[in-house]
């Protein structure tokens, strides 16, 4: 067996239905996800993007089927354990944290701490690290909570990153940010990826996944309609089918060569 397929995360037929007698939110989900890509999660709302996520995470227990971190099942994994594999950035970020941007990005490493004892060298220049590749490095004596929203999001990605997990998930980290900001935060997963990360992003901006992801699952009404490569899952069909809307794809200078647009 090959190195690749020992480190993954599979879906074998998870169904969670949170409301019995009403249709499940997640239907027979079956997928696996191989570690050092970058996954977009695309799809309209409520088509159980969030809800995969948390599945992974442990969040949520599937009501039938299992999922398997590294050959084993996810609810065998200890706690601590499970935080030095996957590291997650969630969709909505307090506002009022008052702690500063050093000590907020120093919680990420707390699964490797014993409790109350003081940081080490390692851990501080994880630290830098991950305040550095963030460019927040200039802000760490900064309260979080006077924050713009744009350096908010790059501290809390920087958090994410000083947990220095091989698996990285984030629910819609650039929905909230301007255009500039987007790029940059891609960029940064992109970089994760090439230092040999997994990445797993719910993304709405379709191009942004065609310019950054190396593969692409859309949802819809709770189940995987197409999972693959950028260009195999990006289409007119597949798109219009889930979205219930003609997009064009026009020629241009993005990285995949093609841009998509709505068709209003």
């Amino acid at each position: 067996m090959s190195n690749n397929c020992l480190h993954r995360v599979r879906l074998d037929h998870v169904v969670w239905q949170p409301q019995k007698g009403k249709e499940p939110v997640l239907n027979n989900i079956s997928l696996e996800f191989f570690e050092g890509e970058f996954y977009g999660m695309l799809g309209p709302n409520g088509a159980g993007k969030t809800s995969l996520v948390r599945q992974i995470l442990r969040l949520q227990k599937p009501d039938q089927g299992a999922i398997w971190l590294d050959q084993e099942n996810l609810r065998a994994w200890d706690r601590d354990a499970l935080a030095r594999k996957l590291a997650f950035l969630p969709q909505t970020i307090r506002e009022d944290v008052d702690f500063t941007v050093w000590d907020t990005v120093a919680m990420g490493r707390e699964p490797y701490r014993k409790r109350f004892f003081p940081l080490e060298e390692k851990d501080r220049e994880v630290i830098r690290q991950a305040l550095e590749m963030t460019d927040c490095l200039k802000l760490k004596d900064k309260r979080v909570s006077i924050l713009s929203g744009g350096e908010r999001q790059r501290v809390i990605l920087a958090r994410t990153i000083a947990q220095d997990t091989p698996w990285v998930i984030l629910d819609e980290p650039v929905s909230n940010l301007d255009v500039r900001h987007q790029i940059e935060i891609m960029g940064i997963l992109k970089e994760l990826q090439e230092q040999g990360k997994t990445i797993i992003a719910i993304l709405h901006d379709m191009n942004l996944a065609a310019a950054f992801c190396t593969k692409i699952v859309i949802m819809k009404e709770g189940s995987v309609y197409a999972f693959g490569p950028v260009q195999e899952v990006l289409t007119e069909r597949n798109l219009e089918e889930v979205y219930g809307m003609k997009f064009e794809f026009l020629e241009g200078r993005s990285k995949n060569g093609v841009y998509i647009v709505p068709q209003v």
